[in-house]
């Protein structure tokens, strides 16, 4: 592969950022990333993230393991698992670098505002452009034709490649995923408005319906002051529904200004799948987010929230952060979902002393690393407890679900901590 040389960009007005130049030979792979003096020399400009300080040197990437050789931020924008095997096979070759995913995505649905063009100069292509004219992102009130194809690669990978030219829409899926992540199936789509709500679809071996208490747990996480993703169902052909998700990047009266976002994994300067601690976190925002005293309370909250209603599957690029005037704050929380199944660990440690098992317990005793009195945070715990305790089931009754639902989110949901917790 040549050498490429990107022009990144920030917003709906394509700012110049930097240059992007990247090189791969077989599965070497290395990039060098620098600021454009443009961009340095704007007032309102702002690192890209904590390790991206604002200076002329350049930075420098290499693939090691799992860890990406594009800059950190980048590899937020790029797709991931699901995205990438859509992108696998409809490109239909054996090896793709970083720069290809990344670059594969459409530019209208890529999460947060990085941008990525073909050169400098009012002239340059956006990458990948809308293939479509913006035709190719659907609407909610007809995504059954998605909804098919993702059943029909989800059966069928190789038949799903092979038969894609013969489908309604081409390559449908591709152009409607971006840069998702995550394993479960999902894709993008608008609303009447025009805003932007990510799918996640149901997957062949669900046994539940996952997608109702993933929206209600969302619903659950703002009843209890959590700033959490606006969430809602979509009842589909399929047996069971989707979640709607609304993306909280885009802003605006037309919903085309972007907002920078960044995940908790790229905040600490973690390539791959490192692992890190709340405890880190919280000492990483108090030097780079506004409002750090307040921030880190709504850090502990999400925490605390996570363990009553057994939430495990909250690595660090579940957690993410929004670029606001000054630093940066939390994004909205989103990826919370109840795991019904025992003995999980959490994937990110309540701090280096207290580990990943989810106790409330070790939280209440961690409390001091969030700057919280051992009071308060009994309060807050036994408060939030007692309404999880009383509230879960009238929220999901409303959103539809029935005794199979019940019974598995019950299962995560009503255990020995939180009784413990109400007692507080």
């Amino acid at each position: 592969m040549p050498t490429r040389r990107i022009d990144v960009r920030i917003g709906a007005r394509a700012v110049p950022v930097g240059e992007l130049i990247f090189e791969a030979d077989g599965t070497r792979e290395t990039s060098a990333f620098t600021y454009h003096e443009s961009w340095l020399a704007l007032e309102r400009a702002f690192p890209l993230s904590p390790d991206m300080p604002l200076v002329a040197a350049p930075f420098y990437g290499r693939r090691d393991g799992e860890r990406s050789a594009l800059p950190l931020p980048m590899t937020d924008t790029a797709p991931d698992s699901w995205g990438r095997k859509i992108i696998e096979l409809l490109r239909g070759t054996q090896y793709l670098t970083e720069l290809d995913y990344l670059l594969e995505s459409d530019d209208r649905l890529r999460i947060g505002a990085l941008r990525y063009f073909d050169g400098p100069g009012a002239e340059a292509t956006a990458l990948a452009p809308p293939r479509a004219d913006g035709v190719n992102v659907p609407r909610l009130h007809d995504l059954d034709e998605v909804i098919r194809q993702a059943r029909a690669f989800e059966e069928d990978p190789a038949g799903y490649a092979r038969r894609r030219a013969e489908l309604v829409g081409g390559d449908l899926l591709a152009e409607a995923v971006g840069s998702l992540g995550g394993a479960r199936p999902k894709v993008n789509a608008r609303d009447r408005e025009g805003a932007l709500w990510i799918v996640k679809l149901p997957k062949i071996d669900d046994d539940y319906a996952v997608a109702r208490a993933e929206v209600m747990t969302l619903r659950l996480a703002r009843e209890v002051g959590i700033d959490a993703c606006v969430a809602d169902i979509l009842n589909t052909s399929q047996r069971f529904p989707a979640a709607l998700i609304r993306r909280f990047d885009r802003v605006g009266a037309d919903h085309s200004d972007r907002v920078p976002f960044i995940s908790a994994q790229t905040f600490l300067g973690l390539g791959g799948t490192a692992a890190s601690s709340y405890e880190d976190l919280a000492m990483a925002m108090r030097r780079h987010c506004v409002d750090p005293a307040g921030q880190i309370v709504e850090l502990y909250r999400r925490m605390v929230f996570g363990i009553l209603i057994r939430n495990t599957d909250d690595h660090l690029r579940n957690h993410g952060f929004l670029r606001a005037p000054g630093g940066w704050r939390l994004s909205p929380a989103f990826d919370i979902n109840p795991e019904h199944r025992p003995g999980g660990r959490m994937q990110t440690a309540i701090s280096e002393i207290h580990g990943n098992l989810p106790s409330i317990d070790a939280a209440l005793d961690a409390s001091a690393f969030f700057d919280i009195d051992r009071r308060t945070a009994e309060q807050m715990t036994g408060d939030m407890a007692r309404h999880i305790a009383g509230a879960w089931r009238r929220i999901g009754g409303q959103l539809g679900m029935d005794a199979r639902d019940f019974s598995a989110v019950g299962a995560a949901i009503e255990t020995e901590d939180l009784a413990k917790a109400c007692r507080l």
